[in-house]
């Protein structure tokens, strides 16, 4: 076994990823909003929760796939797990707004995280 394949994510089938990966997303979602911090509305006809959304996107990106070609791909090879995706445009207006979620430094100490800026005195 070569030594940087010893993640133990590297053993998982892509369905236990992406259920992991949303979990995940949507636990840490609960957390902040539990902190205080607005989550982006939801759209009009928008029928996919963020959670989903943001879970899609990162699991697409850590299996290095474009973002847009694997979103395409994605509405009808995991129509199981997401059947109401929404158009390639709207699902970037959405990772757009929730953009400053992941500026905002949103750590805790209860998450492991740093609990101030390092900068700071």
């Amino acid at each position: 076994m070569l030594p940087n394949r010893e993640h133990p994510l590297y053993y998982l089938d892509a369905e236990t990823l992406l259920v992991a990966i949303y979990i995940w997303v949507d636990d840490e979602l609960k957390a902040l909003q539990a902190q205080g911090f607005k989550l982006p509305r939801k759209q009009r006809h928008q029928k996919a929760t963020l959670a989903e959304l943001l879970a899609l996107a990162i699991f697409l990106l850590l299996q290095g796939q474009d973002l847009a070609k694997g979103y395409l791909a994605a509405k009808t090879t995991l129509k199981a797990y997401f059947p109401s995706l929404p158009h390639l445009s709207r699902f970037y207006r959405v990772l757009q707004k929730a953009q400053g979620l992941l500026s905002a430094n949103p750590l805790s100490s209860q998450h492991g995280g740093p609990t101030s800026d390092p900068a700071d005195p």
